[in-house]
Parts: C-alpha cells; sequence; structure tokens
C-alpha cells in the first residue's frame, strides 16, 4: 500500500513574486524591445540606410542609435560634399567584394584608396562622437559615444562631478 502523496504548498510570498515576474514579462519585452534602438528602418533614403548598413557594419553592433545616426549622417552630409556619393559607392563596394570588416580598411588602401577615409570618418564619429576633423570638427556625442558605453557598466565618462559644487576643485587625500 503506497502512502498518499503530500500536496506541494508554496508560501505566498513565493506565489506573490511568481506572479508579479509574470505579470512583468509583456512589460519589460515592451521596454527592451522598443524602437529606441533600431535596425534600418523601410522608407529612408538610399544614401541614409548605406549610412546605417555601414555603420551597423563597421561598429560590429547589431543596434544603434536612431537619434545618433541621424546627426552623424546630417553632420557629415553638410561637412563632406560628396558624402552620399561616397557612402553609395563603399556600399556597393563591399556588397559587390563581400569583404570582411576586419580587411575592408587593408582592401581599400590597395584598391580603392579615394574611398580609404570614410570608414574611418564613420568609426570615428560612432566611437569618439566627433565628426570632421580639425577647426571643423563637431562633437555630437560624449556619454552616448561608443568608446564611453563599452564600458559603461564599469566606469564613468570623465568630466562628470558626482559631489556637491565645487567637490572637483579640492585636491584629493
Amino acid at each position: 500500500m503506497s502512502q498518499p502523496e503530500k500536496p506541494i504548498r508554496i508560501s505566498r510570498r513565493v506565489f506573490l513574486g511568481g506572479a508579479l515576474a509574470a505579470l512583468s514579462v509583456p512589460l519589460m519585452n515592451k521596454l527592451l524591445l522598443s524602437p529606441v534602438y533600431a535596425a534600418p528602418v523601410e522608407g529612408l533614403s538610399q544614401a541614409k540606410q548605406d549610412f546605417t548598413q555601414l555603420s551597423l557594419y563597421l561598429t560590429g553592433h547589431d543596434l544603434l542609435d536612431p537619434a545618433l545616426s541621424e546627426r552623424y549622417y546630417q553632420t557629415m552630409l553638410a561637412l563632406y560634399p560628396d558624402f552620399t556619393a561616397q557612402v553609395q559607392a563603399l556600399q556597393a563596394f563591399i556588397t559587390a567584394n563581400h569583404i570582411d570588416a576586419a580587411d575592408l580598411q587593408k582592401t581599400l588602401d590597395a584598391q580603392q584608396p579615394a574611398l580609404a577615409k570614410l570608414p574611418r570618418s564613420i568609426l570615428q564619429a560612432w566611437y569618439l562622437g566627433v565628426v570632421g576633423d580639425g577647426k571643423q570638427a563637431v562633437c555630437l556625442a560624449y556619454e552616448n559615444a561608443l568608446m564611453n558605453v563599452a564600458v559603461r557598466d564599469h566606469l564613468n565618462p570623465p568630466s562628470y562631478a558626482y559631489g556637491a559644487y565645487g567637490t572637483w576643485a579640492k585636491q584629493p587625500v
């Protein structure tokens, strides 16, 4: 004769915690999958789509901030008169030759020197937040530049004072 099984008992605290966790899943999905960071969107001009694709390809990221992408794109259009043509030519060159991102600069230096500066300019914008060089350089991002995003979990970008006004002026002990 077998003994009757004991019923499984769950405390109220465990039950409420599980229920809240289950209810929060749709909300978290909505927050995490929101279009704040989105892949290329239909309806953009071909040059802007090519710029977005090049940015994803060069940075190695799957998603990039669309607001920053727009700012970088518009500033590069203003600073470089042939930017649209160069972006489209570079995208066509990469597509036609199936070049890995790691080999792109070497290949451009050898085969397409006219396009060789473009990947560096795009990467400078994304990682440093600066478009252009010298007196025409424009800083468009700092905290959200990819160099700071990459270390955000351990380091805060320098120049932020985390204390009362004037604490940055005191010499450290």
